[in-house]
């Protein structure tokens, strides 16, 4: 009898330390800077590619640079459900890129001189390499990937992608200039 209730003990025992609360967390992000990338993809697509610029398949990146974060941390109680748990941290972004306006600073065709807005011409690029039309307009996330639905005219690229972080305020970059070596 000893042993029955020994062994009940131990496993009773070994129940409760395996289901000892786990720390929670919650991680707000807040965007202080941004940066932007002008990229090209290689010949499988795969992107950002920045090693030689195919003309024909060009984009742009807006991304968050600098961020502050705040790591709050709680116990969770629950008794023998941690095999089955969900993934207990959580990241919250506090704020969010928006308002994105992306100029050309030098001719991009002849619908697109030096210092007009490129708008129409973009496409929205999701993380699988997809790309669907969007109001560039109305866009709040924490990055943004566009696709270039045209082919540059002219052998020198570089944009100044404007924008606002939300409770940051406004923001100026512009991409690194590309000089193409031959565009026939």
């Amino acid at each position: 009898m000893k042993k029955i209730v020994s062994i009940f003990i131990l496993f009773t025992l070994g129940f409760i330390l395996s289901s000892c609360p786990r720390e929670l967390s919650t991680t707000y992000i807040t965007i202080k800077t941004v940066r932007v990338l002008f990229f090209s993809f290689n010949e499988n697509g795969i992107f950002p590619y920045l090693d030689n610029f195919n003309k024909n398949e060009l984009g742009i990146g807006v991304f968050e640079d600098s961020t502050s974060s705040i790591v709050e941390i709680a116990q969770s109680f629950s008794f023998g459900n941690e095999a089955f748990a969900d993934d207990p941290n959580t990241v919250i972004y506090t704020n969010t890129i928006e308002d994105v306006k992306v100029i050309t600073l030098f001719d991009f065709d002849t619908s697109h001189p030096a210092g007009s807005n490129v708008h129409d011409i973009l496409l929205h690029l999701n993380s699988m390499g997809e790309t669907h039309e969007m109001n560039i307009n109305s866009l709040s996330s924490t990055m943004f990937l566009f696709k270039f639905s045209t082919v540059p005219q002219n052998d020198s690229v570089q944009f100044e992608i404007t924008g606002i972080i939300t409770n940051e305020g406004d923001f100026t970059a512009r991409t690194n200039l590309v000089v193409f070596p031959d565009l026939d």
